[in-house]
């Protein structure tokens, strides 16, 4: 592959190729059907400079430009609140759909002359056909977002920060900045094209009205000056609008880094540690059906604080379901679960928020529980400090390798302040020696943070806590709950408890 230098430069020369053809085929026009229906490209760059050095074309320019902003503002905010209802809801899509299409489908012109004839000529009808046209585009382009959202870092925050402004702030509206970022790119040039056809009808000024005049009128060379002035702001908007995104994103980034060194404080220990007496985790008698389906029967578990309840069992048996029947990411079909009130989460996968630094992924929890941005910053480094990760603080998910972001979903989950901790097979995907540093990690944090705590893990041997260990199985189909007492390294001995009932077994940590 070429150096990158020799690329740009190639593009570049590609570029001007494609310049040189347009004005080439242009001239070549002009030529075959006379320069008084085309005129040629060096005669219309004249026309058009002459036409700019004018203070009128400038007045009527600015006119365009505010119905384009104000149409458009109107139909993007229209079309977002259509896109995310779209996006997000069967019932509202069902509902909005047939009118985005509507207006997708309809050409500008038959909505243009009845509002002129119902408003008249001025701003107002002008406007709103800049309005109608931009709306179904960015609806159709903001509900594509909705529909693509996460919904592993839907339920993630449903732990860490739940709530309709955390869910906002910190999935929605990150996730549709490329989909808000691609209506605007294209619904403005759309605008820009849009405003001729409503200046064309519905206003006595503007560029569109101008193309009009030069066009009733028979001017040809006006007709194509104006046009020329027209691909200019069309330009203008399209090479504008990428660098003022670059700029923005420059700016939020600087000031990231100076957010960033916050120094730390004394207190970060002090400020993770539970203050409240915690209580037990209870399952009793859960049972849950997927699709009619029955997964788990009949399950009772209970696991005081400071203990780890250990469960393996075949994949596809229900050991997720059973962590989120615990975390209440899902209800059981009978049965209660009673749980503390807040519940830390190591997931199969990392979840870590794509547009944060690893230092703000583990702050997340502290800043929704409404710890000062400093002091969650503070606390969150010394926590991934603890984790290994005190090098790589600013640096975001996709520049960490897989045991990192083991690391920083770890940390971020002791950052919740804890009153429950369930861990689903969190160190999958790792080699023995990884797991077993990071098993040695989270029992260190543990024992600094004794809560219940249950781990789902292909591996029950590789946990080797002195203390308060409990091991089970989930067997069966569907599953029922068998409690084992340990051995040596953690291999089963025997069954703690026998079948009862209906295949039901009750296990107690």
């Amino acid at each position: 592959m070429p150096p990158r230098g020799v690329r740009r430069a190639r593009l570049r020369l590609l570029g001007a190729a494609g310049v040189l053809f347009l004005f080439a085929a242009w001239a070549a026009a002009s030529l075959a059907a006379g320069s008084f229906f085309i005129p040629p490209p060096w005669v219309t760059a004249v026309d058009a400079a002459v036409l700019l050095a004018q203070a009128n074309t400038w007045v009527q320019i600015l006119t365009t430009f505010l119905r384009v902003c104000a149409g458009f503002l109107v139909g993007f905010a229209a079309g977002t609140a259509a896109g995310i209802g779209m996006g997000s809801r069967p019932e509202a899509g069902a509902l909005l759909r047939p009118l985005v299409m509507f207006f997708q489908g309809m050409p500008p012109l038959l909505w243009a002359i009845p509002l002129v004839a119902l408003m008249g000529i001025g701003h107002v009808p002008a406007v709103i056909v800049i309005t109608l046209i931009t709306f179904p585009l960015v609806a159709v382009t903001v509900g594509e977002g909705m529909s693509t959202l996460p919904r592993e870092l839907g339920e993630m925050l449903s732990v860490f920060a739940p709530g309709v402004r955390a869910r906002t702030r910190e999935l929605v509206l990150p996730h549709l900045a490329p989909f808000f970022g691609a209506s605007v790119n294209a619904g403005l040039v759309l605008a820009v094209k849009a405003s001729v056809t409503a200046e064309y009808f519905g206003a006595n000024d503007g560029i569109g009205f101008q193309i009009q005049a030069a066009y009733m009128s028979l001017r040809i060379r006006s007709l194509f000056a104006w046009a020329a002035v027209l691909i200019l702001v069309i330009l203008a908007f399209t090479t504008l609008l990428p660098r003022m995104r670059a700029g923005l994103g420059r700016l939020t980034r600087a000031r990231g880094d100076r957010t960033a060194s916050v120094p730390e404080t004394a207190g970060s220990q002090a400020l993770l540690r539970t203050g409240d007496a915690v209580s037990a985790l209870r399952l009793e008698r859960v049972s849950f059906s997927y699709r009619h389906r029955p997964v788990l029967l009949e399950v009772s578990l209970e696991v005081a604080p400071g203990e780890i309840a250990v469960v393996s069992g075949d994949s596809g048996v229900g050991k997720t379901t059973l962590l989120r029947l615990a975390a209440s990411l899902a209800r059981p079909t009978e049965g209660t679960v009673t749980a503390p009130a807040r519940v830390g989460c190591v997931f199969q996968d990392d979840r870590l928020l794509p547009w944060r630094t690893v230092e703000e992924n583990a702050a997340l929890p502290l800043r929704y529980q409404g710890v000062p941005r400093p002091q969650a910053l503070a606390a969150a480094r010394w926590l991934l400090q603890q984790a290994g990760l005190g090098g790589e603080l600013t640096r975001r998910p996709e520049e960490l390798s897989g045991g990192m972001k083991k690391r920083a979903a770890l940390a971020r989950c002791f950052a919740r302040r804890p009153d429950v901790i369930l861990l689903d097979e969190p160190f999958s995907g790792l080699h023995a020696r990884a797991r077993a540093q990071l098993w040695d990690l989270f029992l260190h944090l543990h024992a600094q943070h004794p809560v219940p705590a249950v781990v789902v893990t292909h591996y029950p041997g590789e946990i080797r806590a002195a203390g308060r260990l409990r091991r089970y199985s989930l067997e069966g189909r569907p599953a029922v709950l068998v409690a084992h007492a340990a051995r040596g390294r953690g291999t089963p001995k025997g069954r703690r408890t026998a079948r009862a009932g209906q295949g039901r077994t009750r296990g107690r940590a």
